[in-house]
């Protein structure tokens, strides 16, 4: 088991104790300051993985002492204390940097469980260094979840071959870096993946993007120009949005992939073709295949393997890894601080994200770019995603004509069970996010049929 080093700052005699012999009842190794003057000196002589820090000190400016620190031990974290009086300064403390503050008096047990939560946050950027070092996650794809590792090992296996592939998945969840990941593994990876978008091209042009023009064919063809499907040789081919190609484009496509050949426009010589082609869709081909709105020659050329990308609200332990991925992504050159509160994670994984990872990695470069070198809260998100949340879908399987008793009952356990599968199963974190003591949830789950 891990233990932590913590530098307590604290100039009540008494209260210092008390926490210090809390703290270390608890397994953390503690190293008690009892001014600022002193807390410098351990910092100078010791590394610490937090500083818990009253902001009012006799000899010193709290702030400056938590700035001093903060930047003399960047990967350090902090929590900070404060009366009443002083919160605003507590305010200010986490602009500079602090993870979170305890208003006083506080319970003990509040204490431990920010400290848990703190610890959670630094294992989060823990799991992000182990994933950029591992060899196996080269396609830079943040997960943890069970079924994007399954999902991954789909892909590994595939990758290897040179069938066709469908990518299958709502708008945002990664399918183009799912695509550059199955090249990177492919033995094709020391040639081009050549990527299309196939909305992005006016229908005019999209036949002379894919299959090139031989000189003379048009009045504005003064030379021969390769398609994507020649350029694409030796290597990959990406066609991103399949559903938006056209259906006469469609239908050379297909005759195109029959014969692994094709003409350029205006031209008359057969051009054989050597690729690996990967199309993505966000929609479901088959059906539009049903409706003669899909080209069914070529939705079954395409489709040898699908795989289908989860959207975010199905991978929610997901969301704080990816959202501390943003957070060092959007302030790679930025020297100021930037952190994730509790309140703000727990928020995020409860969020819908209809534009899933892409929408929730917008979200988090909105927040730096306007709260700079501040721990980032959930008073900071905009309004529409303030909103409550939508908790409808909890009343459809209840009963009707159940005693009202029974159908509170049951509500509350699905609702804090789907808090709990949230917060990744942890309970602290649940009990925090549901207003309970520790206590309280073990006994309601205890109390579960």
């Amino acid at each position: 088991m891990e233990v932590f080093k913590l530098l307590l700052v604290e100039d009540d005699p008494l209260l210092g104790e008390a926490l210090q012999e809390a703290l270390l009842t608890n397994g953390y190794q503690v190293r008690w300051a009892d001014s600022g003057a002193g807390a410098l000196e351990a910092a100078c002589n010791e590394s610490f993985d937090l500083l818990l820090q009253d902001v009012k000190l006799p000899d010193a400016d709290g702030l400056d002492i938590l700035s001093d620190i903060l930047n003399h031990q960047p990967s350090c974290h902090s929590l900070v204390m404060t009366g009443q009086a002083t919160v605003e300064m507590a305010v200010r403390a986490m602009k500079l940097g602090a993870f979170d503050f305890l208003i006083k008096p506080f319970d003990v047990n509040l204490l431990l469980l920010k400290l848990e939560r703190v610890f959670e946050y630094r294992n989060l950027e823990k799991q992000l260094k182990q994933l950029s070092d591992d060899a196996t996650h080269k396609s830079r794809i943040i997960t943890r979840s069970p079924a994007m590792r399954s999902l991954l090992n789909t892909a590994a296996v595939v990758a290897s071959s040179d069938v066709s592939l469908l990518l299958q998945g709502e708008n945002g969840t990664g399918k183009k870096l799912l695509a550059q990941t199955i090249h990177g593994w492919s033995p094709r990876k020391n040639c081009r993946l050549i990527q299309l978008h196939c909305g992005a091209i006016p229908a005019p042009m999209i036949e002379e993007e894919l299959f090139g023009i031989e000189k003379g064919a048009t009045s504005t063809a003064d030379r021969g120009r390769p398609g994507l499907l020649e350029i694409a040789a030796g290597g990959s081919l990406f066609l991103d949005g399949i559903d938006e190609l056209p259906l006469l484009i469609q239908s050379a496509l297909a005759s195109a992939l029959e014969e692994m050949a094709c003409c350029r426009i205006g031209g008359t010589t057969v051009r054989k073709l050597d690729f690996r082609l990967i199309c993505s869709t966000a929609q479901d081909l088959k059906a539009m295949t049903d409706d003669a709105l899909f080209r069914r020659d070529l939705y079954y050329r395409i489709n040898v393997v699908t795989i289908h990308l989860p959207p975010l609200r199905e991978r929610r332990e997901d969301i704080p890894l990816l959202a501390a991925h943003f957070v060092n992504k959007f302030t790679c050159n930025n020297q100021s601080r930037v952190q994730l509160s509790p309140e703000l994670l727990d928020r995020l994984m409860l969020l819908p994200w209809p534009g899933n990872i892409q929408e929730l990695g917008n979200q988090i470069e909105e927040l730096i770019l306007l709260h700079p070198g501040q721990t980032l809260m959930e008073r900071h998100l905009p309004a529409l995603m303030e909103s409550p949340l939508d908790m409808g879908i909890q009343f459809e399987r209840i009963q009707v004509g159940m005693p009202l008793k029974d159908a509170v009952s049951l509500f509350e356990m699905r609702y804090i069970h789907r808090v709990l599968d949230s917060m990744g199963g942890q309970k602290g974190r649940a009990a925090e996010a549901l207003g309970l003591s520790r206590k309280v949830l073990w006994e309601k789950l205890k109390r579960q049929p």
